[in-house]
């Protein structure tokens, strides 16, 4: 069985060099062909998208990549998060602090 991608944030994507990872962020802008994104815990960090990607008009997207360095992701495939209303980036922090910290072990695969 694939092991499970885990959910990161900023500060836990500091942790995660080398490994794939799921970040639900915020697009703030796009900058010689990488995204600027916001992360639940208002970070910002760059996301390189595929060869020839876009993710249109969109201002969420949820990015399945692989971290380059502390402010990097290289993206493998995403998904526009189509709603009319914010994502709720406090509780995608406080489920990201509990899942990686003291539960961590009932999140995990």
């Amino acid at each position: 069985m694939e092991d499970a991608i885990p959910r990161v944030n900023y500060e836990v994507m500091q942790r995660m060099q080398g490994r794939r990872v799921l970040l639900v962020c915020e697009v703030k802008s796009l900058v010689d062909g990488c995204y600027v994104v916001r992360t639940c815990d208002d970070a910002e960090v760059v996301v390189r998208p595929q060869a020839g990607g876009s993710w249109g008009e969109t201002t969420y997207v949820e990015v399945v990549g692989t971290v380059v360095d502390a402010r990097t992701l290289q993206e493998e495939s995403h998904i526009n998060i189509k709603s009319q209303q914010a994502v709720d980036f406090k509780l995608l922090n406080e489920m990201i602090k509990l899942s990686t910290g003291k539960y961590a072990g009932l999140f995990s695969g």
